[in-house]
């Protein structure tokens, strides 16, 4: 979310009294809310102009004790607020990447950006000149058609040529992409490549289950809510045509959600080996 100006992408598409009911639902199954970062566009909007402007909300998360492990895109949140004067009660709830055991196995809850080879040093200098220039152009024409969540990520993406794993992902998914560009709709051809960094992620998360750091791994960063086996579930997003989300009972068992206008529905979501 931003400070509510043209292009935040919570004020578009309803989403701002979707939320609202979501919130609803988690108070009445006595839930606890985990947001696995990206939740301040901070690559485009100033800090203190989204607390101004959102304070309505954050004044409802910190009453629900909402835990925040912030991203990518709000990763700066650590070093802008003080942990012991912070600007608004939320950031009481500000954590880095956690475990938790539930129902008897290990949950490590976090954004996803930690493994993500395309993140690095220089994304941070990158990210922050492309999200100053769209912000820039955005208020001088109250608009920014050019500028969503995801041309941002792809225009940070594009920035990192010099990594050499880029040169090695960039085969096979332009190879499939390739393949079904000719049959398959532009929503679809984003989602599909998603999909593919996605998996191409996947086998990172296995490398630390594998070495015991943690039986399950709950993410977000790819925007694309799924699950693989039952170890690795990533919670999506809600800045795309769904709104997803996570539901983890005491038992430890996982379902992957999509909310909408009637309320919760399951998602089946199953990412290919």
């Amino acid at each position: 979310m931003g400070d509510r100006s043209p292009k935040d992408n919570l004020c578009q598409a309803g989403r701002e009294a979707m939320l609202d009911h979501f919130l609803d639902y988690v108070e009445l199954h006595k839930g606890q809310l985990v947001i696995l970062g990206d939740f301040f566009e901070l690559l485009r909007y100033p800090l203190d102009g989204i607390i101004e402007r959102r304070c309505d909300l954050l004044d409802r998360l910190a009453a629900m004790r909402a835990v925040y492990v912030p991203g990518n895109h709000d990763g700066d949140v650590f070093s802008l607020i003080d942990p012991q004067r912070p600007p608004h009660p939320f950031f009481a709830g500000v954590s880095d990447a956690f475990t938790q055991v539930i129902g008897n196995r290990r949950f490590r809850f976090m954004h996803g950006h930690e493994i993500d080879p395309f993140v690095n040093v220089g994304w941070k200098n990158i990210g922050r000149m492309i999200g100053a220039m769209a912000y820039h152009f955005e208020l001088r024409r109250r608009n920014c058609p050019g500028m969503n969540d995801y041309r941002l990520d792809a225009s940070l993406r594009a920035g990192y040529p010099v990594l050499r794993l880029r040169s090695r992902l960039r085969r096979s998914m332009n190879k499939t992409l390739r393949e079904c560009r000719c049959r398959t709709s532009v929503q679809k051809v984003k989602l599909l490549t998603r999909q593919i960094r996605t998996q191409h992620m996947i086998t990172r998360y296995y490398e630390d289950k594998a070495e015991d750091a943690y039986d399950v791994a709950i993410s977000g960063h790819t925007h694309y809510a799924a699950a693989f086996g039952n170890w690795f579930f990533n919670s999506g997003s809600w800045t795309g045509q769904t709104n997803d989300f996570l539901v983890i009972s005491p038992h430890g068992e996982v379902e992957v959600l999509g909310w909408t206008a009637c309320g919760p529905q399951f998602k089946d979501g199953i990412l290919a080996a």
